[in-house]
């Protein structure tokens, strides 16, 4: 069953099919693949009942749409595009690699709940994109959310983990919570030229210190 294109892309009927597709896709690949230039296409072996516990829409909030992405420590300014599916249901990339994808079917950067933004370790030429450093994080670190209606939403790193492609915790990363969450992804580990694929993906854990 495919979820996602390369590096990082995730669909359910309604919000709760729209949570697993990106969160299964988010699994099976979230990169520009390097063997020549080609981006990866990867099936998810990711089964429906890792996350049967998702099981609500995120809430209507006035918290406004995430625009910007400031994180200090790794020297990182950057435009948040927002991002949904694609003609195969798919969460869909960001339209520039030095840019991160927000799920827009999903929560909300500020609001309660795991808000969810992915970007691209590399391109395709195997230079640096935008998360090239994002495993750097440490706990303490801070991400700053910039919103549509300029308001900032400061958050500390609580967490990073490193989790194989194929075992992700769809639920801990993009299901419901009670706090303000903002988790980030990458990938990670080693580049496999038969698959198109990391073994690994990347996520940096942050709580609202708001």
């Amino acid at each position: 069953m495919k979820f996602l294109k390369p590096c990082f892309q995730f669909g359910f009927m309604k919000k709760f099919i729209a949570i697993f597709v990106v969160i299964a896709a988010v699994s099976a690949g979230l990169y520009f693949g390097k063997s020549q230039g080609q981006k990866a296409n990867t099936a998810s072996v990711l089964g429906s009942q890792q996350i049967a516990s998702i099981t609500s829409s995120p809430p209507v909030t006035k918290v406004g749409i995430p625009t910007h992405l400031s994180i200090p420590t790794i020297h990182l300014e950057t435009n948040v595009e927002q991002v949904a599916q694609d003609a195969q249901g798919r969460m869909d990339v960001p339209k520039k690699v030095e840019d991160v994808g927000w799920y827009d079917l999903g929560y909300r950067p500020g609001a309660s709940g795991n808000a969810v933004m992915a970007g691209h370790l590399d391109t395709q030429t195997g230079a640096p994109a935008v998360f090239w450093n994002l495993s750097k994080l440490k706990k303490g670190d801070q991400i700053i959310v910039t919103n549509e209606n300029g308001e900032k939403h400061t958050f500390e790193v609580i967490d990073k983990q490193n989790y194989p492609y194929n075992d992700f915790p769809l639920v801990k990363v993009f299901g419901p919570s009670d706090k303000k969450m903002l988790n980030l992804i990458t990938c990670q580990g080693t580049w496999d030229k038969a698959s198109h694929n990391y073994s690994n993906r990347t996520v940096v854990f942050a709580e609202s210190v708001e």
